[in-house]
């Protein structure tokens, strides 16, 4: 079994690259990591070459953290914040040979929301396309993430975002 360190739950008191650093010596397999952007991505990519390990995924940005945002990309008339937040992940994803980017709906509800979100997951892919990149989607659950936009596997599931608009 291989296992993967989140270093968005452990390790949180290193620096990244120590905590990547750590997570080689204790054997995990590879690394991923919630929001990177405070550390400059070449540094993190000088890192995983010199440990061997994959970065399997970040997350984009939440946005406004301060004001209740926990992702953009399901928040109607915030398309422009949260394309730039998508290349924000984009771009250091290529950087770090990063293999997955998990972009965040954030807080919202309703037919809008879900039109909004999926407008952004198909700029998402066809961008992160372009990197040989992969974009997930993850319901969180709604005692930890309350009014999350994805918060269940049935919406998840019902999300169409390979079909071109």
């Amino acid at each position: 079994m291989q296992l993967s360190a989140n270093l968005g739950f452990l390790f949180r008191d290193l620096a990244l690259p120590d905590a990547i650093r750590a997570a080689k010596r204790l054997g995990f397999a590879a690394v991923e990591m919630h929001w990177p952007y405070d550390t400059d991505a070449s540094v993190i990519a000088q890192t995983l070459i010199e440990t061997g390990l994959p970065l399997l995924g970040i997350n984009t940005a939440r946005g406004d953290v301060g004001a209740g945002d926990n992702g953009l990309a399901a928040l109607p008339g915030r398309e422009t914040e949260a394309r730039a937040a998508i290349d924000q992940a984009v771009q250091w994803a290529a950087a770090t040979r990063c293999r997955n980017i998990h972009v965040m709906a954030g807080k919202a509800t309703g037919d809008e929301a879900f039109a909004t979100f999926e407008g952004n997951l198909r700029y998402a892919s066809k961008s992160a396309a372009q990197h040989n990149i992969g974009v997930l989607i993850e319901p969180l659950n709604p005692r930890d993430a309350p009014g999350y936009f994805l918060s269940d596997l049935p919406t998840a599931f019902s999300v169409d975002w390979l079909t071109p608009s």
